[in-house]
């Protein structure tokens, strides 16, 4: 199932678990808002991560001490639309009572606009945010690489990660558009870097191995299970993987100008006539996140892992 990552600004979310219940049953996945305020300078910071936008009729406008009304509303679309040079994100109108007679000047107020209604409209709200985001060529790149952006949630490797993917997706999917190699390195070595993290913390690398000295090789050889100083109780991560993940950092670290100039990877890449040695490492990273979603699911008990490692008393 496709997922979608929705922003709603709603002043009575408490109240609504079944619709949150249902749209996770969708595969819609809701981040929510009392407030515009906070709703807007959520998507003004993170909307290529949001898929469409959910708009109660009548909310908070900046504080949940005033008077909910169609102020809040107004100024969230306006934000909006102020944004579409960014992204042209869909929004939805999804209220409670905006139907009922007493709130017919509302209603002509947003003649314009389609509204849904809560819990009579649930489903076709969910049709149309769905048909609508599926129209967006972002949605389209999160739906064709599942797991490479499925990792930048805050129980994978962290959603400030997920501009880093996305821009290593697009380059491969537009190498025309790519201008400058050499800068792309570092965003793979910050998602390796955060992949050990993460995985030190589930406890498949030692701490002494992740808070040392040259934590990143240290870590490397360790999931290869080339450390002498360990007793591994079978194989940590796939070979393949684990020869990828060298190879990916044997590049980024040669061409970072702290760690030395051994094969001299950033002048290449800078005079080199195609980005074809470039695009190879954004795939080789592609392919280590799209194996590393899964592995974490099906290896997420930190006490069953440090079984699988002994360190060596000498």
């Amino acid at each position: 199932m496709n997922k979608y990552e929705v922003l709603w600004v709603d002043d009575n979310v408490e109240e609504q678990d079944a619709f949150l219940e249902s749209a996770y049953l969708e595969g819609i996945n809701i981040t929510f808002f009392k407030t515009s305020k906070l709703g807007m300078e959520e998507l003004s910071s993170k909307i290529e991560y949001y898929d469409a936008v959910i708009l109660d009729a009548m909310v908070y406008n900046e504080s949940e001490d005033e008077k909910a009304g169609l102020i809040g509303l107004q100024n969230s679309i306006k934000k909006i639309n102020s944004l579409a040079d960014r992204k042209k994100i869909p929004y939805f109108i999804f209220s409670g009572y905006i139907d009922k007679d007493e709130h017919s000047s509302a209603r002509e107020m947003l003649a314009d606009e389609k509204i849904f209604i809560k819990s009579k409209d649930n489903q076709a709200l969910f049709n149309a945010i769905k048909e609508a985001a599926d129209e967006q060529e972002l949605t389209q790149l999160k739906h064709k690489y599942p797991n490479p952006f499925a990792v930048c949630e805050e129980n994978y490797l962290g959603a400030k990660h997920f501009e880093r993917v996305l821009q290593l997706i697009k380059d491969i999917e537009n190498p025309e558009n790519i201008s400058n190699p050499q800068d792309g390195l570092l965003p793979i070595r910050k998602l390796l870097e955060a992949s050990f993290d993460k995985l030190n913390k589930l406890g498949l690398i030692p701490d002494e191995i992740q808070n040392g000295n040259g934590s990143i090789n240290g870590a490397s050889y360790f999931l290869a299970g080339s450390n002498d100083q360990y007793l591994y109780e079978g194989k940590l991560i796939h070979p393949v993987r684990a020869e990828s993940i060298r190879h990916l950092i044997s590049l980024t670290q040669d061409a970072s100008h702290n760690e030395g100039n051994k094969l001299g990877a950033d002048t290449y890449l800078g005079k080199a006539n195609n980005t074809f040695l470039y695009q190879s490492l954004c795939y080789s990273l592609l392919e280590v996140l799209d194996y590393l979603k899964p592995f974490i699911d099906t290896n997420s008990v930190k006490s069953i892992n440090q079984k699988k490692w002994e360190e060596i008393c000498f």
